[in-house]
C-alpha cells in the first residue's frame, strides 16, 4: 500500500491547486506550503500529488461523461416508447366502433401527450392541450388530422 501523501495528510490540496494554477513552481509550493503546515513537504511530493489529482479529475470526469451518457439514452428510449404509444392510442381512437372509445382513446392521447410536451419543456405559457375533448366539436377525422398537422401523430389513415 502507497503511503499516504503528505499534501493529503495535512489538508493542503486547495493551497496546492491554487498555487500550482496561479504558476508557481514546483519548488516554490513546496516551500509555501511546508511553512504553512510546519512540515517538510519536498517538491517529489507535489509532483506526486499533482500528477494523483490529475489522474483522479480525469476518472471522475469520463465516470461523469458515461453517466450522462447512459442518462440520455435512457431519455430517448423513453420518449420513442411513449410517442409508440401514443401512435396506438390514436389508432385506437380512429377505429373504435364507439364514440365513447374515440373520447377516452383521444383524451388519454392528449394527457400522454401533454405529459410528453412537458417532458420535452415545450409546454405552451398557457398550459392548453394539443385536443380539448370536452370543448371542440371537432370531427374524429378533424382531430386526427389535427395530431397530423402538428406533427405529433403519423400513423396511416
Amino acid at each position: 500500500m502507497a503511503p499516504v501523501n503528505k499534501i493529503v495528510k495535512y489538508n493542503l490540496e486547495d493551497k496546492v491547486r491554487t498555487l500550482n494554477e496561479k504558476g508557481t513552481s514546483l519548488r516554490g509550493i513546496a516551500d509555501s506550503i511546508s511553512k504553512e503546515s510546519n512540515q517538510n513537504i519536498n517538491k517529489v511530493s507535489v509532483v506526486n500529488f499533482l500528477k494523483s489529482d490529475v489522474k483522479s479529475k480525469a476518472e471522475i470526469i469520463e465516470k461523469k461523461t458515461t453517466l450522462k451518457i447512459k442518462v440520455v439514452e435512457a431519455e430517448i428510449s423513453t420518449l420513442e416508447t411513449r410517442q409508440i404509444i401514443i401512435s396506438k392510442l390514436m389508432d385506437v381512437a380512429e377505429h373504435a366502433e364507439y364514440d365513447r372509445d374515440k373520447t377516452a382513446a383521444y383524451k388519454v392521447a392528449t394527457e400522454a401527450l401533454d405529459s410528453l410536451d412537458k417532458r420535452l419543456g415545450q409546454v405552451s405559457p398557457d398550459n392548453h392541450t394539443v385536443i380539448n375533448i370536452a370543448q371542440n366539436n371537432l370531427t374524429i377525422k378533424d382531430k386526427i388530422q389535427r395530431y397530423r398537422d402538428m406533427g405529433l401523430f403519423n400513423g396511416t389513415n
